[in-house]
This record gives C-alpha cells, sequence and structure tokens, in this order.
C-alpha cells in the first residue's frame, strides 16, 4: 500500500513479500520525526533522495522487479514547499512475490507531476534478508533565478529559456519588450505585435506567397508591407510604374505591362486602326493593327462641296467630311471642281489642264471704265461689289456712291474719309474712316449714313465681314494695331459698340479670312526703325493671335493686301512686288510682281484660286493677273486704281483716281 492509501494487489502466498512503504513504505524527513518498525519477516532499505540548486514541485520513487520488470511500483513523495536544497527518505520494505534485487528510479518534475521531468537517477540495489540498508540518491537541475521554473538545459531540460531572469519563464505575461518572457516563439505571441513578412530582396515588401510572421519590432530581412510577387528580385514590387515593357508584372498587380505601356488594351493607330498595345522593344509599346489604312482621304476646303486636299491615308476619316474618292483638282478655288462647267473667267473650271477652252469670244470680253463716278476729282479709296452687279465705291471728302449696273446712286449725308469697304450679299455696305469711325449704309435708304465711333481714333484700313441670318460679325483692323469687331444685327433697335479683339505692335492695313476663327491680318511693324512686313493669325480659335513666321528676316516695307481662300491657303502682298503663299502652316514665296522699270508696290490683292490672283501697283495704272506661274497686265485704266474687289473670277471691280470705276465681267 502507498503513502496515499493505495492498496496493492496480493503475490504469490508462499513468495517473499515486498512492500513499499505507504502504511508500510514510510517516507520521512532528514530530522528523522518518525520511526520506522523492522518489517517482521526481512530487511529493508532506506532510500535518500537529496535535491539541490531547486524545488521540485513532483519527486517520485519507482521500484522495479530485476528478475520480472513487470512486477513494478511507485509513489510520489511529499517535498516541502519553497525548500530549494533537501533530502528526502523512503523505507522500502520486502514484498511477497518479489525478489531481492530491485531497480530505484527517482526523478523530479518541473511545476507538477505532470510537467517536464528535470532530474532523475536509478540504482540497481538489493533488499537485505534482515537489517536496514541504505541507498542514497541524488537529483540536480538548476533554477537559478528561484522562479520554479527549471533551466532549459542539459539532458533533462526544464522550461525556463532564461533562468537568470525571474521575470522570463512559461508562465509570464508577454509584452513587447525584446525578451521572449513566456519562453514560446520568441515575441511572436506579445501583446501589440504586428505582422511582419519576409523580404529576401530588401525592396520593402515581403513574400506575396509566403504567411506573415508577427514581431514587435522589425527583424532583418523583414518588411512591414506584403505583395511582393518576385521576392528574388528588388527591381519587382508593388507601388511602382511598369519601367519596361517586357512581359513582367513589375508592379506586382496581376497585369504585366499595363501603367503607361497598356499591353492588350484596345487602340487605335495614328491613322485610326483598330488595333491592340503591344511591346516595342522594352521601352515603348505600339498600338499595332491587322487592318490596312486606306491610301489617302480628301477633303473639300474651298467651299465648293467636292473634295480635293489630301489630308493622308487612314483607316477612318481624319476629319469629319473626308472621303477616300478624290472629285475636285483645286482646292484653292470654289470655282474649279471636276464637275463644274467652264466659264469665262481666266480659271481652269472644268479641271481638264485649259482655261476657258472653246469660248471663242472669252478673250474679246473687255473691261467696262467708268471715269468721273460721283465727281470728276473723287478719290476712291475703296471698292465693295455685292451680286448682281452691284456694289459699292467709298472714298476722301465723305463720298459713298451705290453702284447698279450703270446707275451711280451718291449716299445724302456720310461725312468722313472713308478707307475701307465691305457689303452683304443683299447689299448692306460697312464704311471705315481715317478717323476711327464706322458707318453703314443699305441700298435702299441712301439718305440714311449711321455711324458709331470705334474704340480708337486711328484709320481702318481694312474690313472683312461674316453673315450669319441676320447678324454681321464685321472685323477692322487700325493704324495702331488694333483689330475691332462690330457685332451689327439687322433691324435692332440699338446696336452693340465696335469693341477692340486685341492690339499688336504694328500698322495693319488689311484683314481677311473665312469665317470669325480663321483671320489674317497684314501690315507692317517698325524693327530698329525700319517698317518690316508683318502678319497676324487667328489659328482656327478667333481669339487667340499669333503672329506669323513670313521667313523674311530680311525684308523691309509693308504688307498691303491679304486673301484667306481656305483654311490652309492664304495670299499676302506688299511693297516690292512681294507675293507670298501660306500652304499649311508654311510661307513661301511665289514670283515678284515685276515691271520694266522694277518691283513695285503692290498696294491691292484680289485671289480667287491659286492660279487666278489680282493685284493694282504702285507705279502703273494697269490691274495685273497672276495664273500661278506668271504675271500679265489684263487692262490699263486711265487713272491709278487705289482697290480692288469682286464677287468671283467673272466679276473683277477696280476703283481710284478721277472717280475710276473698272468691271470685268462675263
Amino acid at each position: 500500500m502507498t503513502e496515499g492509501g493505495r492498496r496493492n494487489a496480493p503475490g504469490n502466498a508462499q513468495a517473499m513479500r515486498l512492500f513499499l512503504v505507504g502504511a508500510l513504505l514510510l517516507v520521512v524527513s532528514n530530522a528523522g520525526c518518525r520511526k520506522e518498525a523492522a518489517p517482521p519477516s526481512a530487511g529493508a532499505l532506506r532510500v535518500l533522495i537529496a535535491y539541490a540548486t531547486f524545488q521540485p514541485r513532483c519527486l517520485t520513487l519507482t521500484v522495479v522487479d530485476q528478475e520480472d520488470p513487470a512486477r513494478t511500483d511507485s509513489v510520489e513523495v511529499r517535498v516541502e514547499p519553497g525548500v530549494r536544497s533537501d533530502t528526502r527518505t523512503v523505507a522500502v520494505l520486502g514484498r511477497e512475490g518479489w525478489s531481492r534485487n530491485l531497480k530505484l528510479t527517482a526523478a523530479a518534475f518541473e511545476r507538477s507531476c505532470s510537467g517536464a521531468r528535470v532530474a532523475e537517477q536509478s540504482l540497481e540495489v538489493q533488499v537485505p534478508t534482515e537489517g536496514v540498508s541504505e541507498a542514497r540518491m541524488s537529483l540536480r537541475a538548476e533554477d537559478l533565478d528561484n522562479d520554479m521554473y527549471v533551466a532549459a538545459t542539459g539532458p533533462l531540460p526544464g522550461t525556463d529559456c532564461d533562468d537568470a531572469n525571474e521575470a522570463v519563464h512559461p508562465n509570464a505575461a508577454e509584452p513587447c519588450d525584446g525578451l521572449d518572457n513566456n519562453c514560446v516563439a520568441g515575441e511572436s505571441d506579445a501583446a501589440g505585435t504586428r505582422d511582419w513578412y519576409e523580404d529576401r530582396d530588401g525592396d520593402g515588401y515581403g513574400n506575396a506567397s509566403a504567411p506573415p510572421i508577427p514581431y514587435c519590432v522589425p527583424p532583418s530581412n523583414f518588411a512591414a508591407r506584403a505583395g511582393d510577387c518576385n521576392d528574388g528580385e528588388a527591381t519587382i514590387r508593388p507601388d511602382q510604374a511598369e519601367s519596361r515593357c517586357d512581359g513582367v508584372d513589375e508592379d506586382c498587380d496581376g497585369t504585366a505591362d499595363d501603367d503607361d505601356f497598356a499591353v492588350g488594351a484596345t487602340c487605335a493607330t495614328p491613322l485610326g486602326c483598330p488595333g491592340v498595345k503591344t511591346c516595342q522593344g522594352v521601352s515603348s509599346a505600339v498600338c499595332s493593327s491587322p487592318q490596312q489604312p486606306e491610301p489617302a482621304w480628301y477633303v473639300d476646303e474651298d467651299g465648293d462641296l467636292q473634295a480635293g486636299t489630301d489630308v493622308g491615308p487612314g483607316c477612318t476619316a481624319p476629319v469629319p467630311g473626308a472621303t477616300t474618292v478624290r472629285t475636285d483638282c483645286d482646292e484653292s478655288s470654289r470655282f474649279a471642281a471636276g464637275d463644274a462647267p467652264e466659264v469665262c473667267d481666266r480659271l481652269d473650271n472644268d479641271c481638264d489642264g485649259q482655261t476657258d477652252e472653246l469660248l471663242v469670244t472669252c478673250g474679246l470680253t473687255p473691261w467696262r471704265t467708268d471715269p468721273g463716278v460721283g465727281a470728276a476729282d473723287a478719290t476712291w479709296n475703296a471698292v465693295a461689289p455685292y451680286p448682281g452687279n452691284r456694289g459699292w465705291l467709298a472714298g476722301t471728302e465723305g463720298r459713298v456712291v451705290h453702284v447698279d449696273g450703270t446707275d451711280f446712286a451718291p449716299v445724302t449725308d456720310c461725312p468722313g474719309t472713308w478707307e475701307a469697304a465691305w457689303a452683304t450679299a443683299s447689299g448692306r455696305v460697312f464704311l471705315g474712316s481715317s478717323a476711327g469711325v464706322f458707318a453703314t449704309v443699305a441700298p435702299g435708304a441712301l439718305a440714311t449714313c449711321e455711324q458709331v465711333n470705334g474704340p480708337g481714333s486711328s484709320s481702318l484700313n481694312g474690313l472683312v465681314g461674316f453673315e450669319r441670318g441676320t447678324s454681321v460679325a464685321l472685323f477692322a483692323v487700325d493704324s495702331q494695331g488694333r483689330v475691332i469687331r462690330w457685332d451689327y444685327v439687322e433691324g435692332a433697335p440699338t446696336q452693340a459698340a465696335p469693341r477692340l479683339v486685341t492690339q499688336v505692335a504694328a500698322n495693319l492695313r488689311a484683314i481677311h479670312g473665312v469665317g470669325p476663327e480663321v483671320l489674317l491680318a497684314v501690315g507692317a511693324e517698325t524693327v530698329d526703325g525700319v517698317a518690316r512686313p508683318v502678319a497676324w493669325g487667328t489659328p482656327g480659335s478667333g481669339s487667340t493671335w499669333l503672329k506669323e513666321d513670313l521667313g523674311l528676316a530680311e525684308a523691309t516695307g509693308f504688307l498691303r493686301g491679304v486673301q484667306v481662300l481656305t483654311p490652309r491657303l492664304a495670299y499676302v502682298a506688299g511693297d516690292d512686288g512681294l507675293l507670298l503663299e501660306r500652304a499649311g502652316g508654311s510661307w513661301s514665296a511665289k514670283p515678284r510682281l515685276t515691271l520694266p522699270g522694277g518691283t513695285p508696290d503692290v498696294r491691292a490683292l484680289l485671289a480667287f484660286g491659286r492660279t487666278a490672283l489680282y493685284a493694282l501697283s504702285s507705279d502703273v495704272s494697269d490691274i495685273h493677273f497672276f495664273d500661278g506661274t506668271a504675271w500679265r497686265s489684263v487692262t490699263a485704266p486711265p487713272r491709278t486704281l487705289e482697290a480692288l474687289g469682286g464677287t468671283g473670277p467673272g466679276d473683277v471691280w477696280g476703283a481710284g483716281a478721277g472717280g475710276t470705276l473698272v468691271r470685268w465681267r462675263h
């Protein structure tokens, strides 16, 4: 029977009896406060179990019969709480059925009998036939910090991972303090940890496929951010743009070569062909398309509803209205197209390469000269024809005359020196004076000359207008570089005042355009005291005026005439016989107007296409014609002319000194 009152099953009645002392197996202290009685028929063992430098919470003695190991018994030996070094005594008596040859094993456990076995010793002993013999056993383990946990060292380690610190043991709280206080997985179970991710390539992002490990402080080669899809290459990580077009997902977003490369995205090539983005080397991606573009697209620029300007190849129309069929041979003139009839106007109207062919009387058509219109001493500075062989003459001393065929009717009262004129299709004329005053007169109201002051007092040298319904947007330029707009509404009880659009550093002499958004103004700017030709334009905006690069670094003098035929084509002319063409965005020089005496100044310009330009010069009274290659005189009026105008190539007017009016009509 053990010390706790446990009974052992009886053995063979004739065999020797062995007893582990309980009531019969006695455990006594070193003080020997209890005496043991000698067994009546056998000797006994006194087992002394000593331990030091630790306090076992459980101490056991196990006895095994060496002749029959199935015969075994054990007892828990009581220890004194709080005692680190002690010797406990256990009396072992003979037991019936057992041999005298025994194996004794003493074991010490940390914290409880189910805790870690931290010390153990075994002895082979023989129970004497009579009397008492001693067996001494010694158990050794270390608990240097006396925290009741044995050092985790030696052949039978305890669970204390730091036996020099009583605050470190398995049952300790685990704060984030740099210590493994509870001896479990470092500080991974501490309160206040955060997840860290293995970062083998040191790019600041942890392996996306590895689980996080909680740490209080960042360990070496770990990162606080996950998501690295290739932890063996530092150039591959999240939160960066794809830098190479190479099929590698450098930013770990699941898509290779996206961002600026956008590989695989639908796109359109520069020629409008549908395709997808593909790598072009490692530095760029391009839009690739299996579709072949049309070789050329054509647009109508001159307003004759026929397309003749090549705007390049493409899979889709590069601009609205473009067509793949060219139907216009001359996009500089609305009076020439593939289906136009040939008429007498010095143009190849039907695009057959010939001018005025089969029109036998065309060369005999005379210029009509009307001298002294308005007065024999009248000087006409401006002429403004409108359809029906009708128009206006305006000049000095307040003279304004309406022309209707061969009838000439003066405006009753319109004081001023008129320098410029422009007429609507219905016949209303707008005038600009040398003092910056605007005026307007209707054909059926010659006694009414509406006048309004402009924003300046300088000479208004050029006018051009654009009709929309009953409204007119009139533009003017003056000698102080002003561009002025007057919005006039027919029949309105009151009219808005002319307003300044812009002012440039130039003396502007003429303005023309194909709409309020496409205008060109010309004149001269002063550079180091020298007048140099200059042009200012509105490239499609109407509000932003830009100085044109004419390519005339050494030229001097004024530009005095301008004609804008299409948004891409314009002509300007001026002093020293100068003629320039703007095609697209580039200026080029055309043959100068040359006379036997030299190169005169061009004072007025009228154009109906690349092969039909008219000009007036300063040296002779002739009206000059440019056919795209060379200049020639088409008539020689009796007096010097100052102004040109026309509603088309078959209706050309010139006016000037002595009240002279010349007209060529067919």
